[in-house]
C-alpha cells in the first residue's frame, strides 16, 4: 500500500501544511503544521492513527509552529534542522539522515535559501525510488520562497544559497517527483506563486522562471522580486525558535462581550476589528473599527498594522454567524502569535444602534462611476492602496500612491473637505484601506469595488 498525503490549507496565509500516512502500520508525519493542531488530529485520533513526527522545514516567518502542540497533544517527535537553532527539546536532522514511515523513507535534504536552515523532506518508496518532496519553500509552484528576510546585506548570499538548493538537489531529481510545498498562493514568502497544492520536478524544470534563468545574476533578479512582507514577520522567527505558549487541542475561543465591556477595552486602547464581510462594513458599521473580514487575510494585516501586545475586540454578525466569524478570526490571529483577543461583540452593528448609536457607512461605486464623475470634473481625490510596485505599473491619473499596511502612520496631506475615492485590485483592500483612513479623519468616503482591474477594462477611447 502506498503512503496517503493530504494537504491541509490555512488560506489566508497561503500555505498548506502536509499530512503523509503509512495504511500499514497506521503512523502518521505532518510536514509545517500550524498552531491550530486540532484539525490534524481530527484526520488521525478517529482512525486510530499514532502521529510519530512532526517536521519543521524550516524557522517560519510568516506564521507559528503547530510543532511542539503536536508534541504535546499526540506525542510526536518534533524533528527540525539541526541548525534551527529552537529552545526547546526537537530531533537536530541533518542532511542524508532518514526517517521511517512504515517501509518507506522520508529523507532529510539540506536545502538553504529561503532561510539558512532550511531542509526539504524526499519521500523514497521500500525499493528505494523517490516519489515525493515536501519543499517548503525551497521551490515552489512557478517560484520559490523569498531570500530577503534576514535582511537586504544577506539576501543575494542567500539567493546564491538559493540557487544551489535548486540546481544540485532538488531539480536534480527525476521529473516524476511530486512536490508539495509548504507556500503557495497568496503567500507573503513569494510573489506570483500558483494556489496549486503541488506540481512535479518535470514540470518545475520546464516553465519556472527560477529553473530557466541563464546564470547566477539572473537568477538573482528573478529571486528578489517579492516585494513588502508584514511587519510581524520581523517577530515570527525568534518566537518560534523560542515557542510560543501552548493553546491546546481546542485552540482559541473567544469570549461574546456585552457594549459595556466594549467600552471599557476601547477606553484602554483595543483595536475594534469588524470581521465581517466588506459590502457588509461598507453598509454600516461602528465608527474608527477596522474593516478585517474574516474571510480573507486578516492575521497579515492585523500583523502589519498592530503589535501583539495590542488589544482587539471583535465585532461580527448575528450569533450562528458571528461566532463562527469570531472563532475563524482568532483562529487565523493565533496562527501568528496574536492572542491578545479579549473577546467579541457579536450582532455589533444591532447592538450598536440599539444603544442610540450612529454607524458610518462608505458610498460604493464601480470604476465606471469613479470615470464618470472625474470626466465631470467632480474634486475627488483618488487613493490607491496597492503596493508601490504596483501602483508604478499602472495607476489612475492623477491618483496617490498610499499602500495600505503605511497609512496609520504616514504624514497624510490629502484634504479633509473633499471626497476620497478608495480603490485596490479587489474590495476587500479597499474598504480596509477606507477604513484606516476614517480614523485617521477622513469621512468623505467612497469605495471603488472593482478597483484597478475595472478601471483597466474600461474603454478610455471612448468619447
Amino acid at each position: 500500500m502506498s503512503i496517503e498525503i493530504r494537504s491541509i490549507r490555512s488560506a489566508e496565509l497561503g500555505n498548506a501544511a502536509h499530512l503523509l500516512v503509512d495504511p500499514e502500520t497506521n503512523t502518521a508525519v505532518v510536514v509545517d503544521p500550524v498552531r491550530d493542531v486540532g484539525q490534524y488530529l481530527e484526520l488521525t485520533a478517529p482512525r486510530g492513527i499514532e502521529l510519530s513526527w512532526a517536521l519543521e522545514t524550516h524557522v517560519h516567518n510568516d506564521f507559528v509552529s503547530g510543532a511542539r502542540e503536536l508534541v504535546a497533544s499526540a506525542g510526536a517527535r518534533l524533528g527540525a534542522s539541526g541548525a534551527a537553532d529552537l529552545r526547546y527539546p526537537y530531533e537536530r536532522l541533518s542532511d542524508g539522515d532518514e526517517l521511517e514511515l512504515g517501509a518507506y523513507h522520508l529523507r532529510v535534504l539540506a536545502t538553504p535559501g529561503h532561510t539558512p536552515e532550511h531542509v526539504a523532506y524526499l519521500l523514497v518508496d521500500p525499493s528505494g525510488e523517490p516519489e515525493a518532496l515536501f519543499s517548503g519553500g525551497a521551490l515552489m509552484v512557478g517560484t520559490a520562497a523569498r531570500t530577503d528576510l534576514f535582511g537586504p546585506a544577506l539576501s543575494w548570499r542567500f539567493a546564491h544559497d538559493l540557487e544551489r538548493s535548486l540546481r544540485e538537489r532538488i531539480l536534480a531529481l527525476p521529473d516524476h517527483v511530486v512536490v508539495y510545498p509548504t507556500h503557495g498562493g497568496g503567500s507573503f514568502c513569494a510573489a506570483g506563486a500558483s494556489g496549486m497544492l503541488s506540481t512535479t520536478i518535470g514540470a518545475e524544470r520546464a516553465t519556472n522562471p527560477l529553473a530557466l534563468a541563464r546564470g547566477s545574476r539572473r537568477f538573482v533578479m528573478a529571486s528578489l522580486g517579492a516585494g513588502a512582507y508584514p511587519a510581524y514577520y520581523a517577530r515570527m522567527r525568534g518566537l518560534n525558535q523560542s515557542g510560543a505558549p501552548l493553546l491546546g487541542r481546542g485552540g482559541p475561543k473567544p469570549v461574546e462581550l456585552d457594549l459595556g465591556a466594549l467600552d471599557l477595552w476601547t477606553a484602554q486602547g483595543a483595536l475594534l476589528v469588524d470581521v465581517r464581510p466588506a459590502t457588509k462594513f461598507r453598509s454600516g458599521h461602528v465608527p474608527r473599527s477596522v474593516a478585517l473580514g474574516a474571510d480573507g487575510n486578516l492575521s497579515a494585516w492585523v500583523g502589519w498594522l498592530v503589535g501583539p501586545e495590542r488589544a482587539l475586540v471583535l465585532l461580527t454578525d448575528p450569533p450562528g454567524e458571528g461566532e463562527a466569524q469570531a472563532e475563524e478570526a482568532a483562529r487565523q490571529l493565533a496562527r501568528i502569535g496574536y492572542d491578545r483577543v479579549v473577546g467579541a461583540l457579536h450582532d455589533a452593528v444591532r447592538v450598536w444602534q440599539g444603544a442610540g448609536r450612529s454607524l458610518v457607512a462608505y458610498e460604493t461605486v464601480s470604476a465606471g462611476g469613479l470615470a464618470k464623475r472625474l470626466d465631470a470634473d467632480e474634486a475627488l481625490a483618488v487613493i490607491d492602496v496597492r503596493e508601490a510596485a504596483e501602483w508604478h505599473a499602472g495607476h489612475v491619473p492623477g491618483s496617490v500612491s498610499l499602500p495600505a499596511h503605511d497609512i496609520p502612520t504616514a504624514t497624510l496631506e490629502l484634504p479633509y473637505s473633499l471626497p476620497l475615492a478608495v480603490h485596490c485590485g479587489h474590495d476587500y483592500r479597499a474598504t480596509l484601506g477606507a477604513s484606516l483612513l476614517e480614523r485617521a479623519g477622513y469621512h468623505e468616503l467612497v469605495v471603488v469595488d472593482d478597483g484597478w482591474d475595472g478601471w483597466v477594462a474600461l474603454d478610455h477611447d471612448q468619447p
